[in-house]
């Protein structure tokens, strides 16, 4: 089974991939500019800090260090006229002086992007009822991300994940509801 999203950049974005000597502080991957490892664990925080589902849960779907994950993510792949990154400049002001601090000026590249898809693919054997009840965490987790990358919350990385297959449907609702509140009974 093969889930398939949609992301639409709402701001520029960028996975930090270290220092580089072209004099910039920080720079992306241009070979890798949204890679797996970075949609998975937006996803995985979304399940725990947003979602707030039981921990039980979120390693069951998205795997510990001791138990691998039965999942797997593609790396997103970012082509074409549309997509370009580009250098911004940063300073940093002091609160008391409300000057710049001297040696805080930083450059690090950014990512402008319109769109793109991404997928995850099962690795193992999940029998019916446990594939539903992952695939509902999966496609909620993706709708809870605001953002990606490295300065989430200055303003960078604002997006939109949309599942494309299968679609968000009140049965993934429902499963939800019930793994958030469970029942004794079928509702």
């Amino acid at each position: 089974m093969t889930l398939r999203f949609a992301v639409c950049f709402h701001t520029p974005f960028r996975v930090a991939a270290g220092r580089a000597a072209n004099g910039a502080d920080s720079v992306v991957d241009r070979g890798d500019l949204l890679p797996a490892s970075s949609l998975k664990g937006v996803m995985r925080s979304a399940a725990r800090d947003l979602l707030r589902l039981p921990a039980t849960l979120v390693d069951a779907v998205y795997g510990t260090s001791g138990t691998p994950c039965p999942w797997s993510w593609s790396d997103s792949t970012l082509t074409g006229d549309a997509t370009s990154v580009r250098r911004r400049a940063r300073i940093q002001i002091d609160d008391a002086t409300h000057t710049t601090v001297d040696t805080a000026l930083a450059i690090a590249e950014e990512v402008h992007a319109a769109d793109t898809t991404f997928t995850i693919d099962r690795t193992a054997y999940l029998s019916p009822a446990v594939r539903a009840r992952h695939e509902a965490v999966l496609i909620a987790s993706a709708r809870a991300v605001a953002a990606v990358g490295s300065d989430r919350r200055r303003g960078l990385g604002w997006v939109s994940l949309t599942p494309l297959e299968p679609a968000w449907t009140a049965q993934h609702a429902d499963q939800l509801t019930d793994l958030l509140h469970p029942t004794d009974g079928p509702r």
